[in-house]
């Protein structure tokens, strides 16, 4: 825990992450229950419609109100992505300036190169308010200061909490290559093309793979999807998946896939590290700076064949024991005390 941030000295703002649900929610949660003492936070979405209006509304009335009531509150942590999220937090970032505040745009998700080319003056010109950008990798570090000049640039990996000695002794023993995959169910995660894989060469994997899938979004169409390809006796799907059950998942898994079309800093992957997991992903965003040959694979985006020869050559390894030490070897990069650093050294800069 990072004791040493004087938390009631910070004021965070971001999406409600109660129940805990995509990467940013998990982000906070983390930052709630293991990086702040007292993580005083206001939810500015978490909606959907009217009444995402109410909670942005509320919250600007909550943020107003604190500031001017609190003068212990120095610093505005505001964690934003692309698109709507991103004017939603532009509101917080300039009522905190006008307000004698400093503040520190903390900027997740993996779409931000093509929102920024939708206005890109007006982005630009928000970023620059900031005293701080807060950013996932060094690649992403990279394309923000091409785009501005004025804020302070830092990294901050997501944080992931480690699994213990003992959990990792609860590992169940099978001859089948177990896969896994967390995440939306749309086609620019990539499950669509992993499950194309599957039904291409479902005479090499049936009975030497088996595809464990956690998630949500259009069920419906992926359940129909695994039907109408004959994968049923290759995937299970389990629904979103969160607490016991996801560790459940991530303990008795060896493989974990995530062939997206864009992403920031996947939570999923990084947890995955944890519990030793081979990673199988694609080369984008941040990934290719946190996975490495020594314990995964890289593809491009929608490479079937490439996917399908990393998939047949790992059915074809009998052991994975060296790759899933490195892989959890690899994580503690992420863990909770080392981004709890990370933070300390900010707050103490700005």
């Amino acid at each position: 825990m990072a004791e040493d941030i004087k938390v009631s000295s910070v004021l965070s703002i971001g999406c409600n992450y109660k129940p805990v649900g995509g990467g940013i929610a998990q982000v906070l949660d983390i930052y709630d229950k293991y990086i702040f003492k007292d993580f005083r936070f206001i939810a500015n979405s978490g909606g959907g419609g009217l009444r995402n209006v109410g909670i942005l509304l509320i919250s600007i009335w909550q943020l107003i109100r604190q500031l001017l009531c609190n003068r212990e509150i120095k610093i505005v942590h505001i964690h934003t992505a692309s698109y709507n999220s991103f004017y939603r937090s532009a509101i917080f970032a300039l009522l905190s300036k006008l307000l004698g505040r400093k503040v520190i745009l903390h900027i997740h998700g993996g779409g931000f190169k093509d929102f920024y080319k939708t206005n890109p003056k007006i982005i630009r010109w928000v970023l620059e308010q900031a005293d701080c950008l807060i950013v996932l990798s060094q690649s992403w570090k990279n394309f923000f200061e091409s785009i501005t000049q004025k804020p302070l640039i830092r990294i901050v990996p997501n944080p992931v909490v480690l699994p213990s000695s003992e959990d990792l002794r609860h590992r169940e023993q099978t001859p089948l290559l177990r896969l896994l995959f967390l995440g939306l169910l749309d086609q620019q995660k990539g499950i669509y093309d992993l499950l194309q894989v599957l039904a291409d060469h479902k005479e090499e994997f049936e009975g030497r793979v088996l595809l464990n899938v956690g998630g949500n979004g259009d069920v419906a169409t992926f359940e129909n999807t695994v039907k109408q390809m004959g994968l049923e006796q290759l995937v299970s799907f389990h629904g979103w998946v969160s607490g016991d059950k996801k560790k459940n998942l991530l303990l008795n898994s060896d493989v974990f896939v995530l062939p997206s079309y864009a992403e920031g800093l996947p939570m999923a992957i990084l947890e995955a590290m944890t519990y030793g997991l081979v990673i199988v992903a694609t080369k984008v965003g941040a990934i290719p700076e946190v996975v490495n040959d020594d314990y995964g694979y890289l593809m491009t985006p929608g490479d079937r064949q490439m996917l399908t020869e990393i998939l047949l050559d790992l059915v074809s390894k009998e052991s994975f024991v060296n790759k899933r030490k490195l892989s959890r070897e690899a994580s503690k990069e992420y863990s909770i005390e080392e981004v709890s650093k990370c933070l300390y050294k900010i707050y103490q800069k700005i």
